[in-house]
């Protein structure tokens, strides 16, 4: 893809990551909405975890023919970080996370935002 090149991948990890904010955000609402149900066990994955395993190409596996299924590195790297506490669910630290996840959604969007808006200054060449 040619914006990869222009920006030497950053778009494609920005979006990874806010594919993952985006999940881990229904995730936690998820928790909030079963409070109160008898059994429930908070669910998560760590973040840090699974863009660690994506940038280091864990779960990348090697086709030995094409008609077979490509694992996506990004549903690996989830699944080796997700954890179910055995602990019911407390609404502070799932509010905390929920925000926290919220703003760092925000963050990555205005990254992007300003990576095209660099590409569109260029083209307009300086504003002239």
């Amino acid at each position: 893809m040619l914006t990869n090149k222009l920006f030497g991948g950053v778009l494609a990890t920005t979006a990874r990551s806010l594919d993952l904010r985006m999940e881990r955000q229904g995730l936690i609402q998820s928790n909030i909405a079963n409070m109160e149900t008898p059994g429930y066990k908070v669910k998560d994955f760590s973040f840090a975890k699974v863009m660690e395993g994506i940038a280091t190409g864990q779960g990348e596996l090697t086709r030995t023919n094409a008609k077979h299924i490509a694992l996506d590195p990004v549903e690996f790297s989830k699944a080796s970080a997700f954890s179910e506490a055995a602990r019911p669910v407390d609404l502070d630290e799932e509010m905390g996370k929920l925000a926290e996840n919220q703003l760092m959604y925000q963050v990555a969007t205005k990254i992007m935002t300003k990576k095209f808006e660099s590409l569109r200054y260029a083209i307009d060449e300086g504003g002239k």
